[in-house]
């Protein structure tokens, strides 16, 4: 038996020491997550620093907010890699791509619920949770902003957890019939 160490990845990964491989494919993940909590971290603080109300205003729509975005990165986003990465690892490119496809259609969908319902709803909603005055005044403003953006911010979602391709389908590319 060799000592020597496994030299591509596959091997790295069946053969390789545990430790080291671990950290080298977690890695990746931390530094997402370093960087995601000083962009929280800086938001409070600038918030923060607008006063009482605005914070108050962003506690309010922060459980909506959260939804939305576990929504689109935890279910959505799962079950859309989950399905693509079966059926390519099935080898059925063509059904791949159609199911990329119904999913960008499925985020287009719920990312214009999400803005509709945010944008009618969002009044009774913070009041029904105890926001008035000022605070509610800077949840609206605040709420508008964020759910105006919901259909980009859940298309660009659906689209990151679909694998990358190096070439475009050949429907797709110029001059393809």
């Amino acid at each position: 038996m060799s000592t020597e160490p496994p030299r591509n990845s596959t091997n790295r990964l069946l053969a390789g020491p545990i430790l080291p491989t671990l950290m080298h494919l977690a890695a990746p993940n931390l530094v997402m997550v370093a960087v995601q909590l000083g962009a929280v971290s800086a938001k409070a603080y600038y918030v923060g620093r607008l006063g009482t109300e605005a914070l108050a205003g962003v506690s309010l729509v922060l459980p909506l907010f959260m939804l939305m975005q576990m929504m689109s990165a935890g279910a959505m986003g799962g079950g859309i890699s989950s399905a693509v990465a079966r059926a390519l690892g099935a080898g059925r490119r063509d059904e791949a791509e159609a199911l990329a496809l119904h999913a960008l259609v499925i985020a287009l969908g719920l990312g214009a619920v999400f803005t509709l319902g945010a944008l009618l709803g969002g009044p009774v909603l913070y009041r029904a949770m105890g926001g008035s005055g000022p605070p509610l005044a800077a949840a609206l403003a605040y709420s508008n902003v964020v759910f105006g953006g919901a259909v980009a911010s859940l298309l660009n979602r659906g689209r990151a957890v679909l694998p990358r391709r190096r070439h475009p389908p050949r429907r797709w590319r110029a001059g393809a019939t």
